[in-house]
């Protein structure tokens, strides 16, 4: 556990910092919306082009089947009296149709008896036209009449040719339609999520950072945090309840010790005076003695009455952070053994950890804030809210992207995101994701490693040299991922610097990394439960009479296997 440090030279301020639109909950969850419905758009758009193209490719098909059926008789007739006059009205009459580039009627001996044509209709992609209308843009149709004794004979044909480019500007038409109510309808969809999504999270959000922002630290229990409208039941105002009883077991404790403090100086300020005035009569006023004896012992009881209460408050603090752990049962079905020590150097510690499942994947996560005691509980209760925040908002795949989002949180919520800041307060911390189907388990570290022993043996997993949330913590640095393989039998292991750093031995050293692998290496075989009992014996005789120096806090876990 590392103390505080002192806060970095302050530098002149720029004024109060704003979350850009680009980086805010609202822009990412609008593009995200709208990426996603521009893709699903396009699909279904591209899907109802290519049914369209097919439906129409039918339908011209028919059409002009079914006109020049419709004709038939005529240019028959047409045909067989080598009428020109109606066979150009039948040439004539199938040229209304604007697809149509040119029909002619032709008998037998190869005249033309009536044709009709228009000019091509211009279009910006004659190869595309060809390519998607050609192979319906002629059409042939012999003429044929029966004579009385049923046999048949050729008079005629009658012929018609369709113009690409016409058909390829009619498609184009729909296709335009078509696009153009898929992007309406994405962009529709966008503005309404992101509306819904910022009055449901983003306003709240900034409400409750604007009434933690108001808390006078002196007394933080004067101004408690409003939970927001129709919020009371959710994480959100879980959060603003759990922050307020913290601040009112904090109001309670700084008030009894003003309290007590103020009666002690009070009475040491009277028992001067009397001291004064009667050291030349002190045969005399020993009974005025005795009476000053007594004033002083119930001083003393009001004292011890004052300590009881601080001492209740910091009591009742340990069971709410006893209560932000998480319970080891929600890991089945992910990880085979799980086993954790938590200690806190005094009743309330500034040690954290978290684990959860998800499906086939696990996150296990340990962290280690500034201090211990109460400023540490204050700390793990921070940690505690921006590491459900990042789950519920940025994902659980990915430990390096959950080391960077808590980075940035911590550091907004402590104000040390700013210039000026007035404290230097982080964490260190590690992040492991159990991935089952995939049989991994991905590590990202900021100042805590991981251990691991396999059949090879131990090896140590070093996480980046960047500590979270402090001023000086850079909130663009992109930690590292680890992917390693959970084979059968493979046992993680993830603690804080409580357990290395403890002093003890003959020559009061440190316990240390190398020590804490030789102690585990004669316990790989048994479960981790009496690993972690026998590890902490193993411990507590190393300290001997040494003082405990900082909270502890030990994880071991070996994953289920595919």
């Amino acid at each position: 556990m590392h103390q505080s440090r002192p806060p970095a030279a302050p530098i002149r301020p720029t004024g109060r910092q704003q979350v850009r639109v680009l980086d805010g909950l609202s822009f990412k969850q609008a593009f995200a919306t709208l990426l996603i419905a521009l893709v699903v758009g396009l699909a279904t758009s591209a899907y109802e082009l290519m049914a369209d193209y097919r439906a129409m490719h039918a339908q011209v098909r028919e059409n002009t089947t079914a006109h020049m059926a419709l004709v038939r008789g005529l240019a028959v007739e047409a045909a067989y009296q080598l009428s020109s006059e109606l066979a150009g009205e039948v040439a004539q009459g199938l040229a209304r149709d604007p697809s149509v580039a040119a029909a002619s009627l032709i008998d037998n001996y190869g005249n033309v008896l009536g044709q009709a044509w228009r000019p091509a209709a211009a279009t910006p992609f004659p190869a595309v036209a060809r390519q998607l209308f050609g192979d319906i843009a002629r059409y042939s149709q012999p003429l044929e009449t029966r004579g009385p004794d049923g046999a048949s004979s050729q008079v005629g044909q009658l012929s018609v040719e369709l113009d690409p480019g016409s058909l390829l500007n009619r498609w184009l038409a729909r296709v335009t339609a078509t696009v153009a109510a898929g992007v309406a309808r994405a962009v529709l969809l966008c503005v309404l999520v992101v509306a819904v999504f910022y009055v449901l999270i983003t306003k709240p959000l900034l409400r409750l950072t604007a009434a933690i922002g108001r808390i006078d630290p002196a007394r933080p229990g004067a101004t408690p945090i409003q939970v927001p409208r129709n919020h009371a039941g959710d994480e959100l105002g879980l959060l603003a309840a759990t922050i307020n009883a913290m601040l009112a077991e904090s109001q309670l404790g700084l008030d009894g010790r003003d309290k007590a403090e103020a009666e002690l100086a009070a009475l040491a300020r009277d028992l001067e005076l009397r001291v004064a005035e009667r050291t030349a009569e002190l045969a005399q006023e020993k009974e005025g003695v005795e009476r000053a004896l007594a004033q002083l012992n119930l001083a003393n009881a009001e004292l011890e009455k004052a300590n009881r209460y601080v001492g209740d408050g910091i009591r009742y603090a340990a069971r709410i952070q006893t209560a932000l752990l998480p319970d080891s049962g929600s890991l089945a079905g992910v990880v085979d053994e799980f086993a954790v020590g938590w200690q806190p150097l005094d009743i309330v510690g500034g040690d954290y950890y978290w684990i959860g499942a998800f499906g086939d994947k696990a996150v296990i996560a340990v962290m280690d804030c500034t201090g211990h005691g109460v400023p540490g509980a204050f700390m793990t209760a921070v940690v505690a809210a921006s590491f459900s925040r990042i789950l519920h908002h940025h994902g659980h795949d990915d430990p390096a992207e959950m080391l960077m989002q808590l980075n940035r949180l911590v550091k907004a919520s402590l104000r040390q995101d700013r210039d000026g800041a007035l404290s230097n307060d982080g964490l260190d911390a590690a992040i492991c994701v159990v991935d089952r189907a995939a049989g991994t388990v991905t590590y990202a570290g900021a100042n805590l490693p991981l251990l691991v022993h396999d059949p090879a043996g131990f090896r140590l997993v070093r996480g980046d040299r960047m500590s979270l949330g402090y001023p000086d913590s850079r909130a663009d640095h992109r930690f590292e991922a680890h992917v390693l393989a959970a084979q059968p039998g493979t046992t993680f292991y993830l603690y804080t610097d409580g357990l290395t750093d403890q002093i003890g031995g003959p020559g009061r050293r440190l316990f240390g990394r190398r020590r804490l692998q030789t102690a585990l290496a004669g316990l790989a075989e048994k479960p981790l439960e009496a690993q972690m009992e026998e590890l902490m014996a193993h411990l507590a005789e190393w300290r001997g009479a040494e003082p405990r120096r900082d909270d502890l806090t030990f994880v071991a876990f070996r994953p289920l296997g595919t």
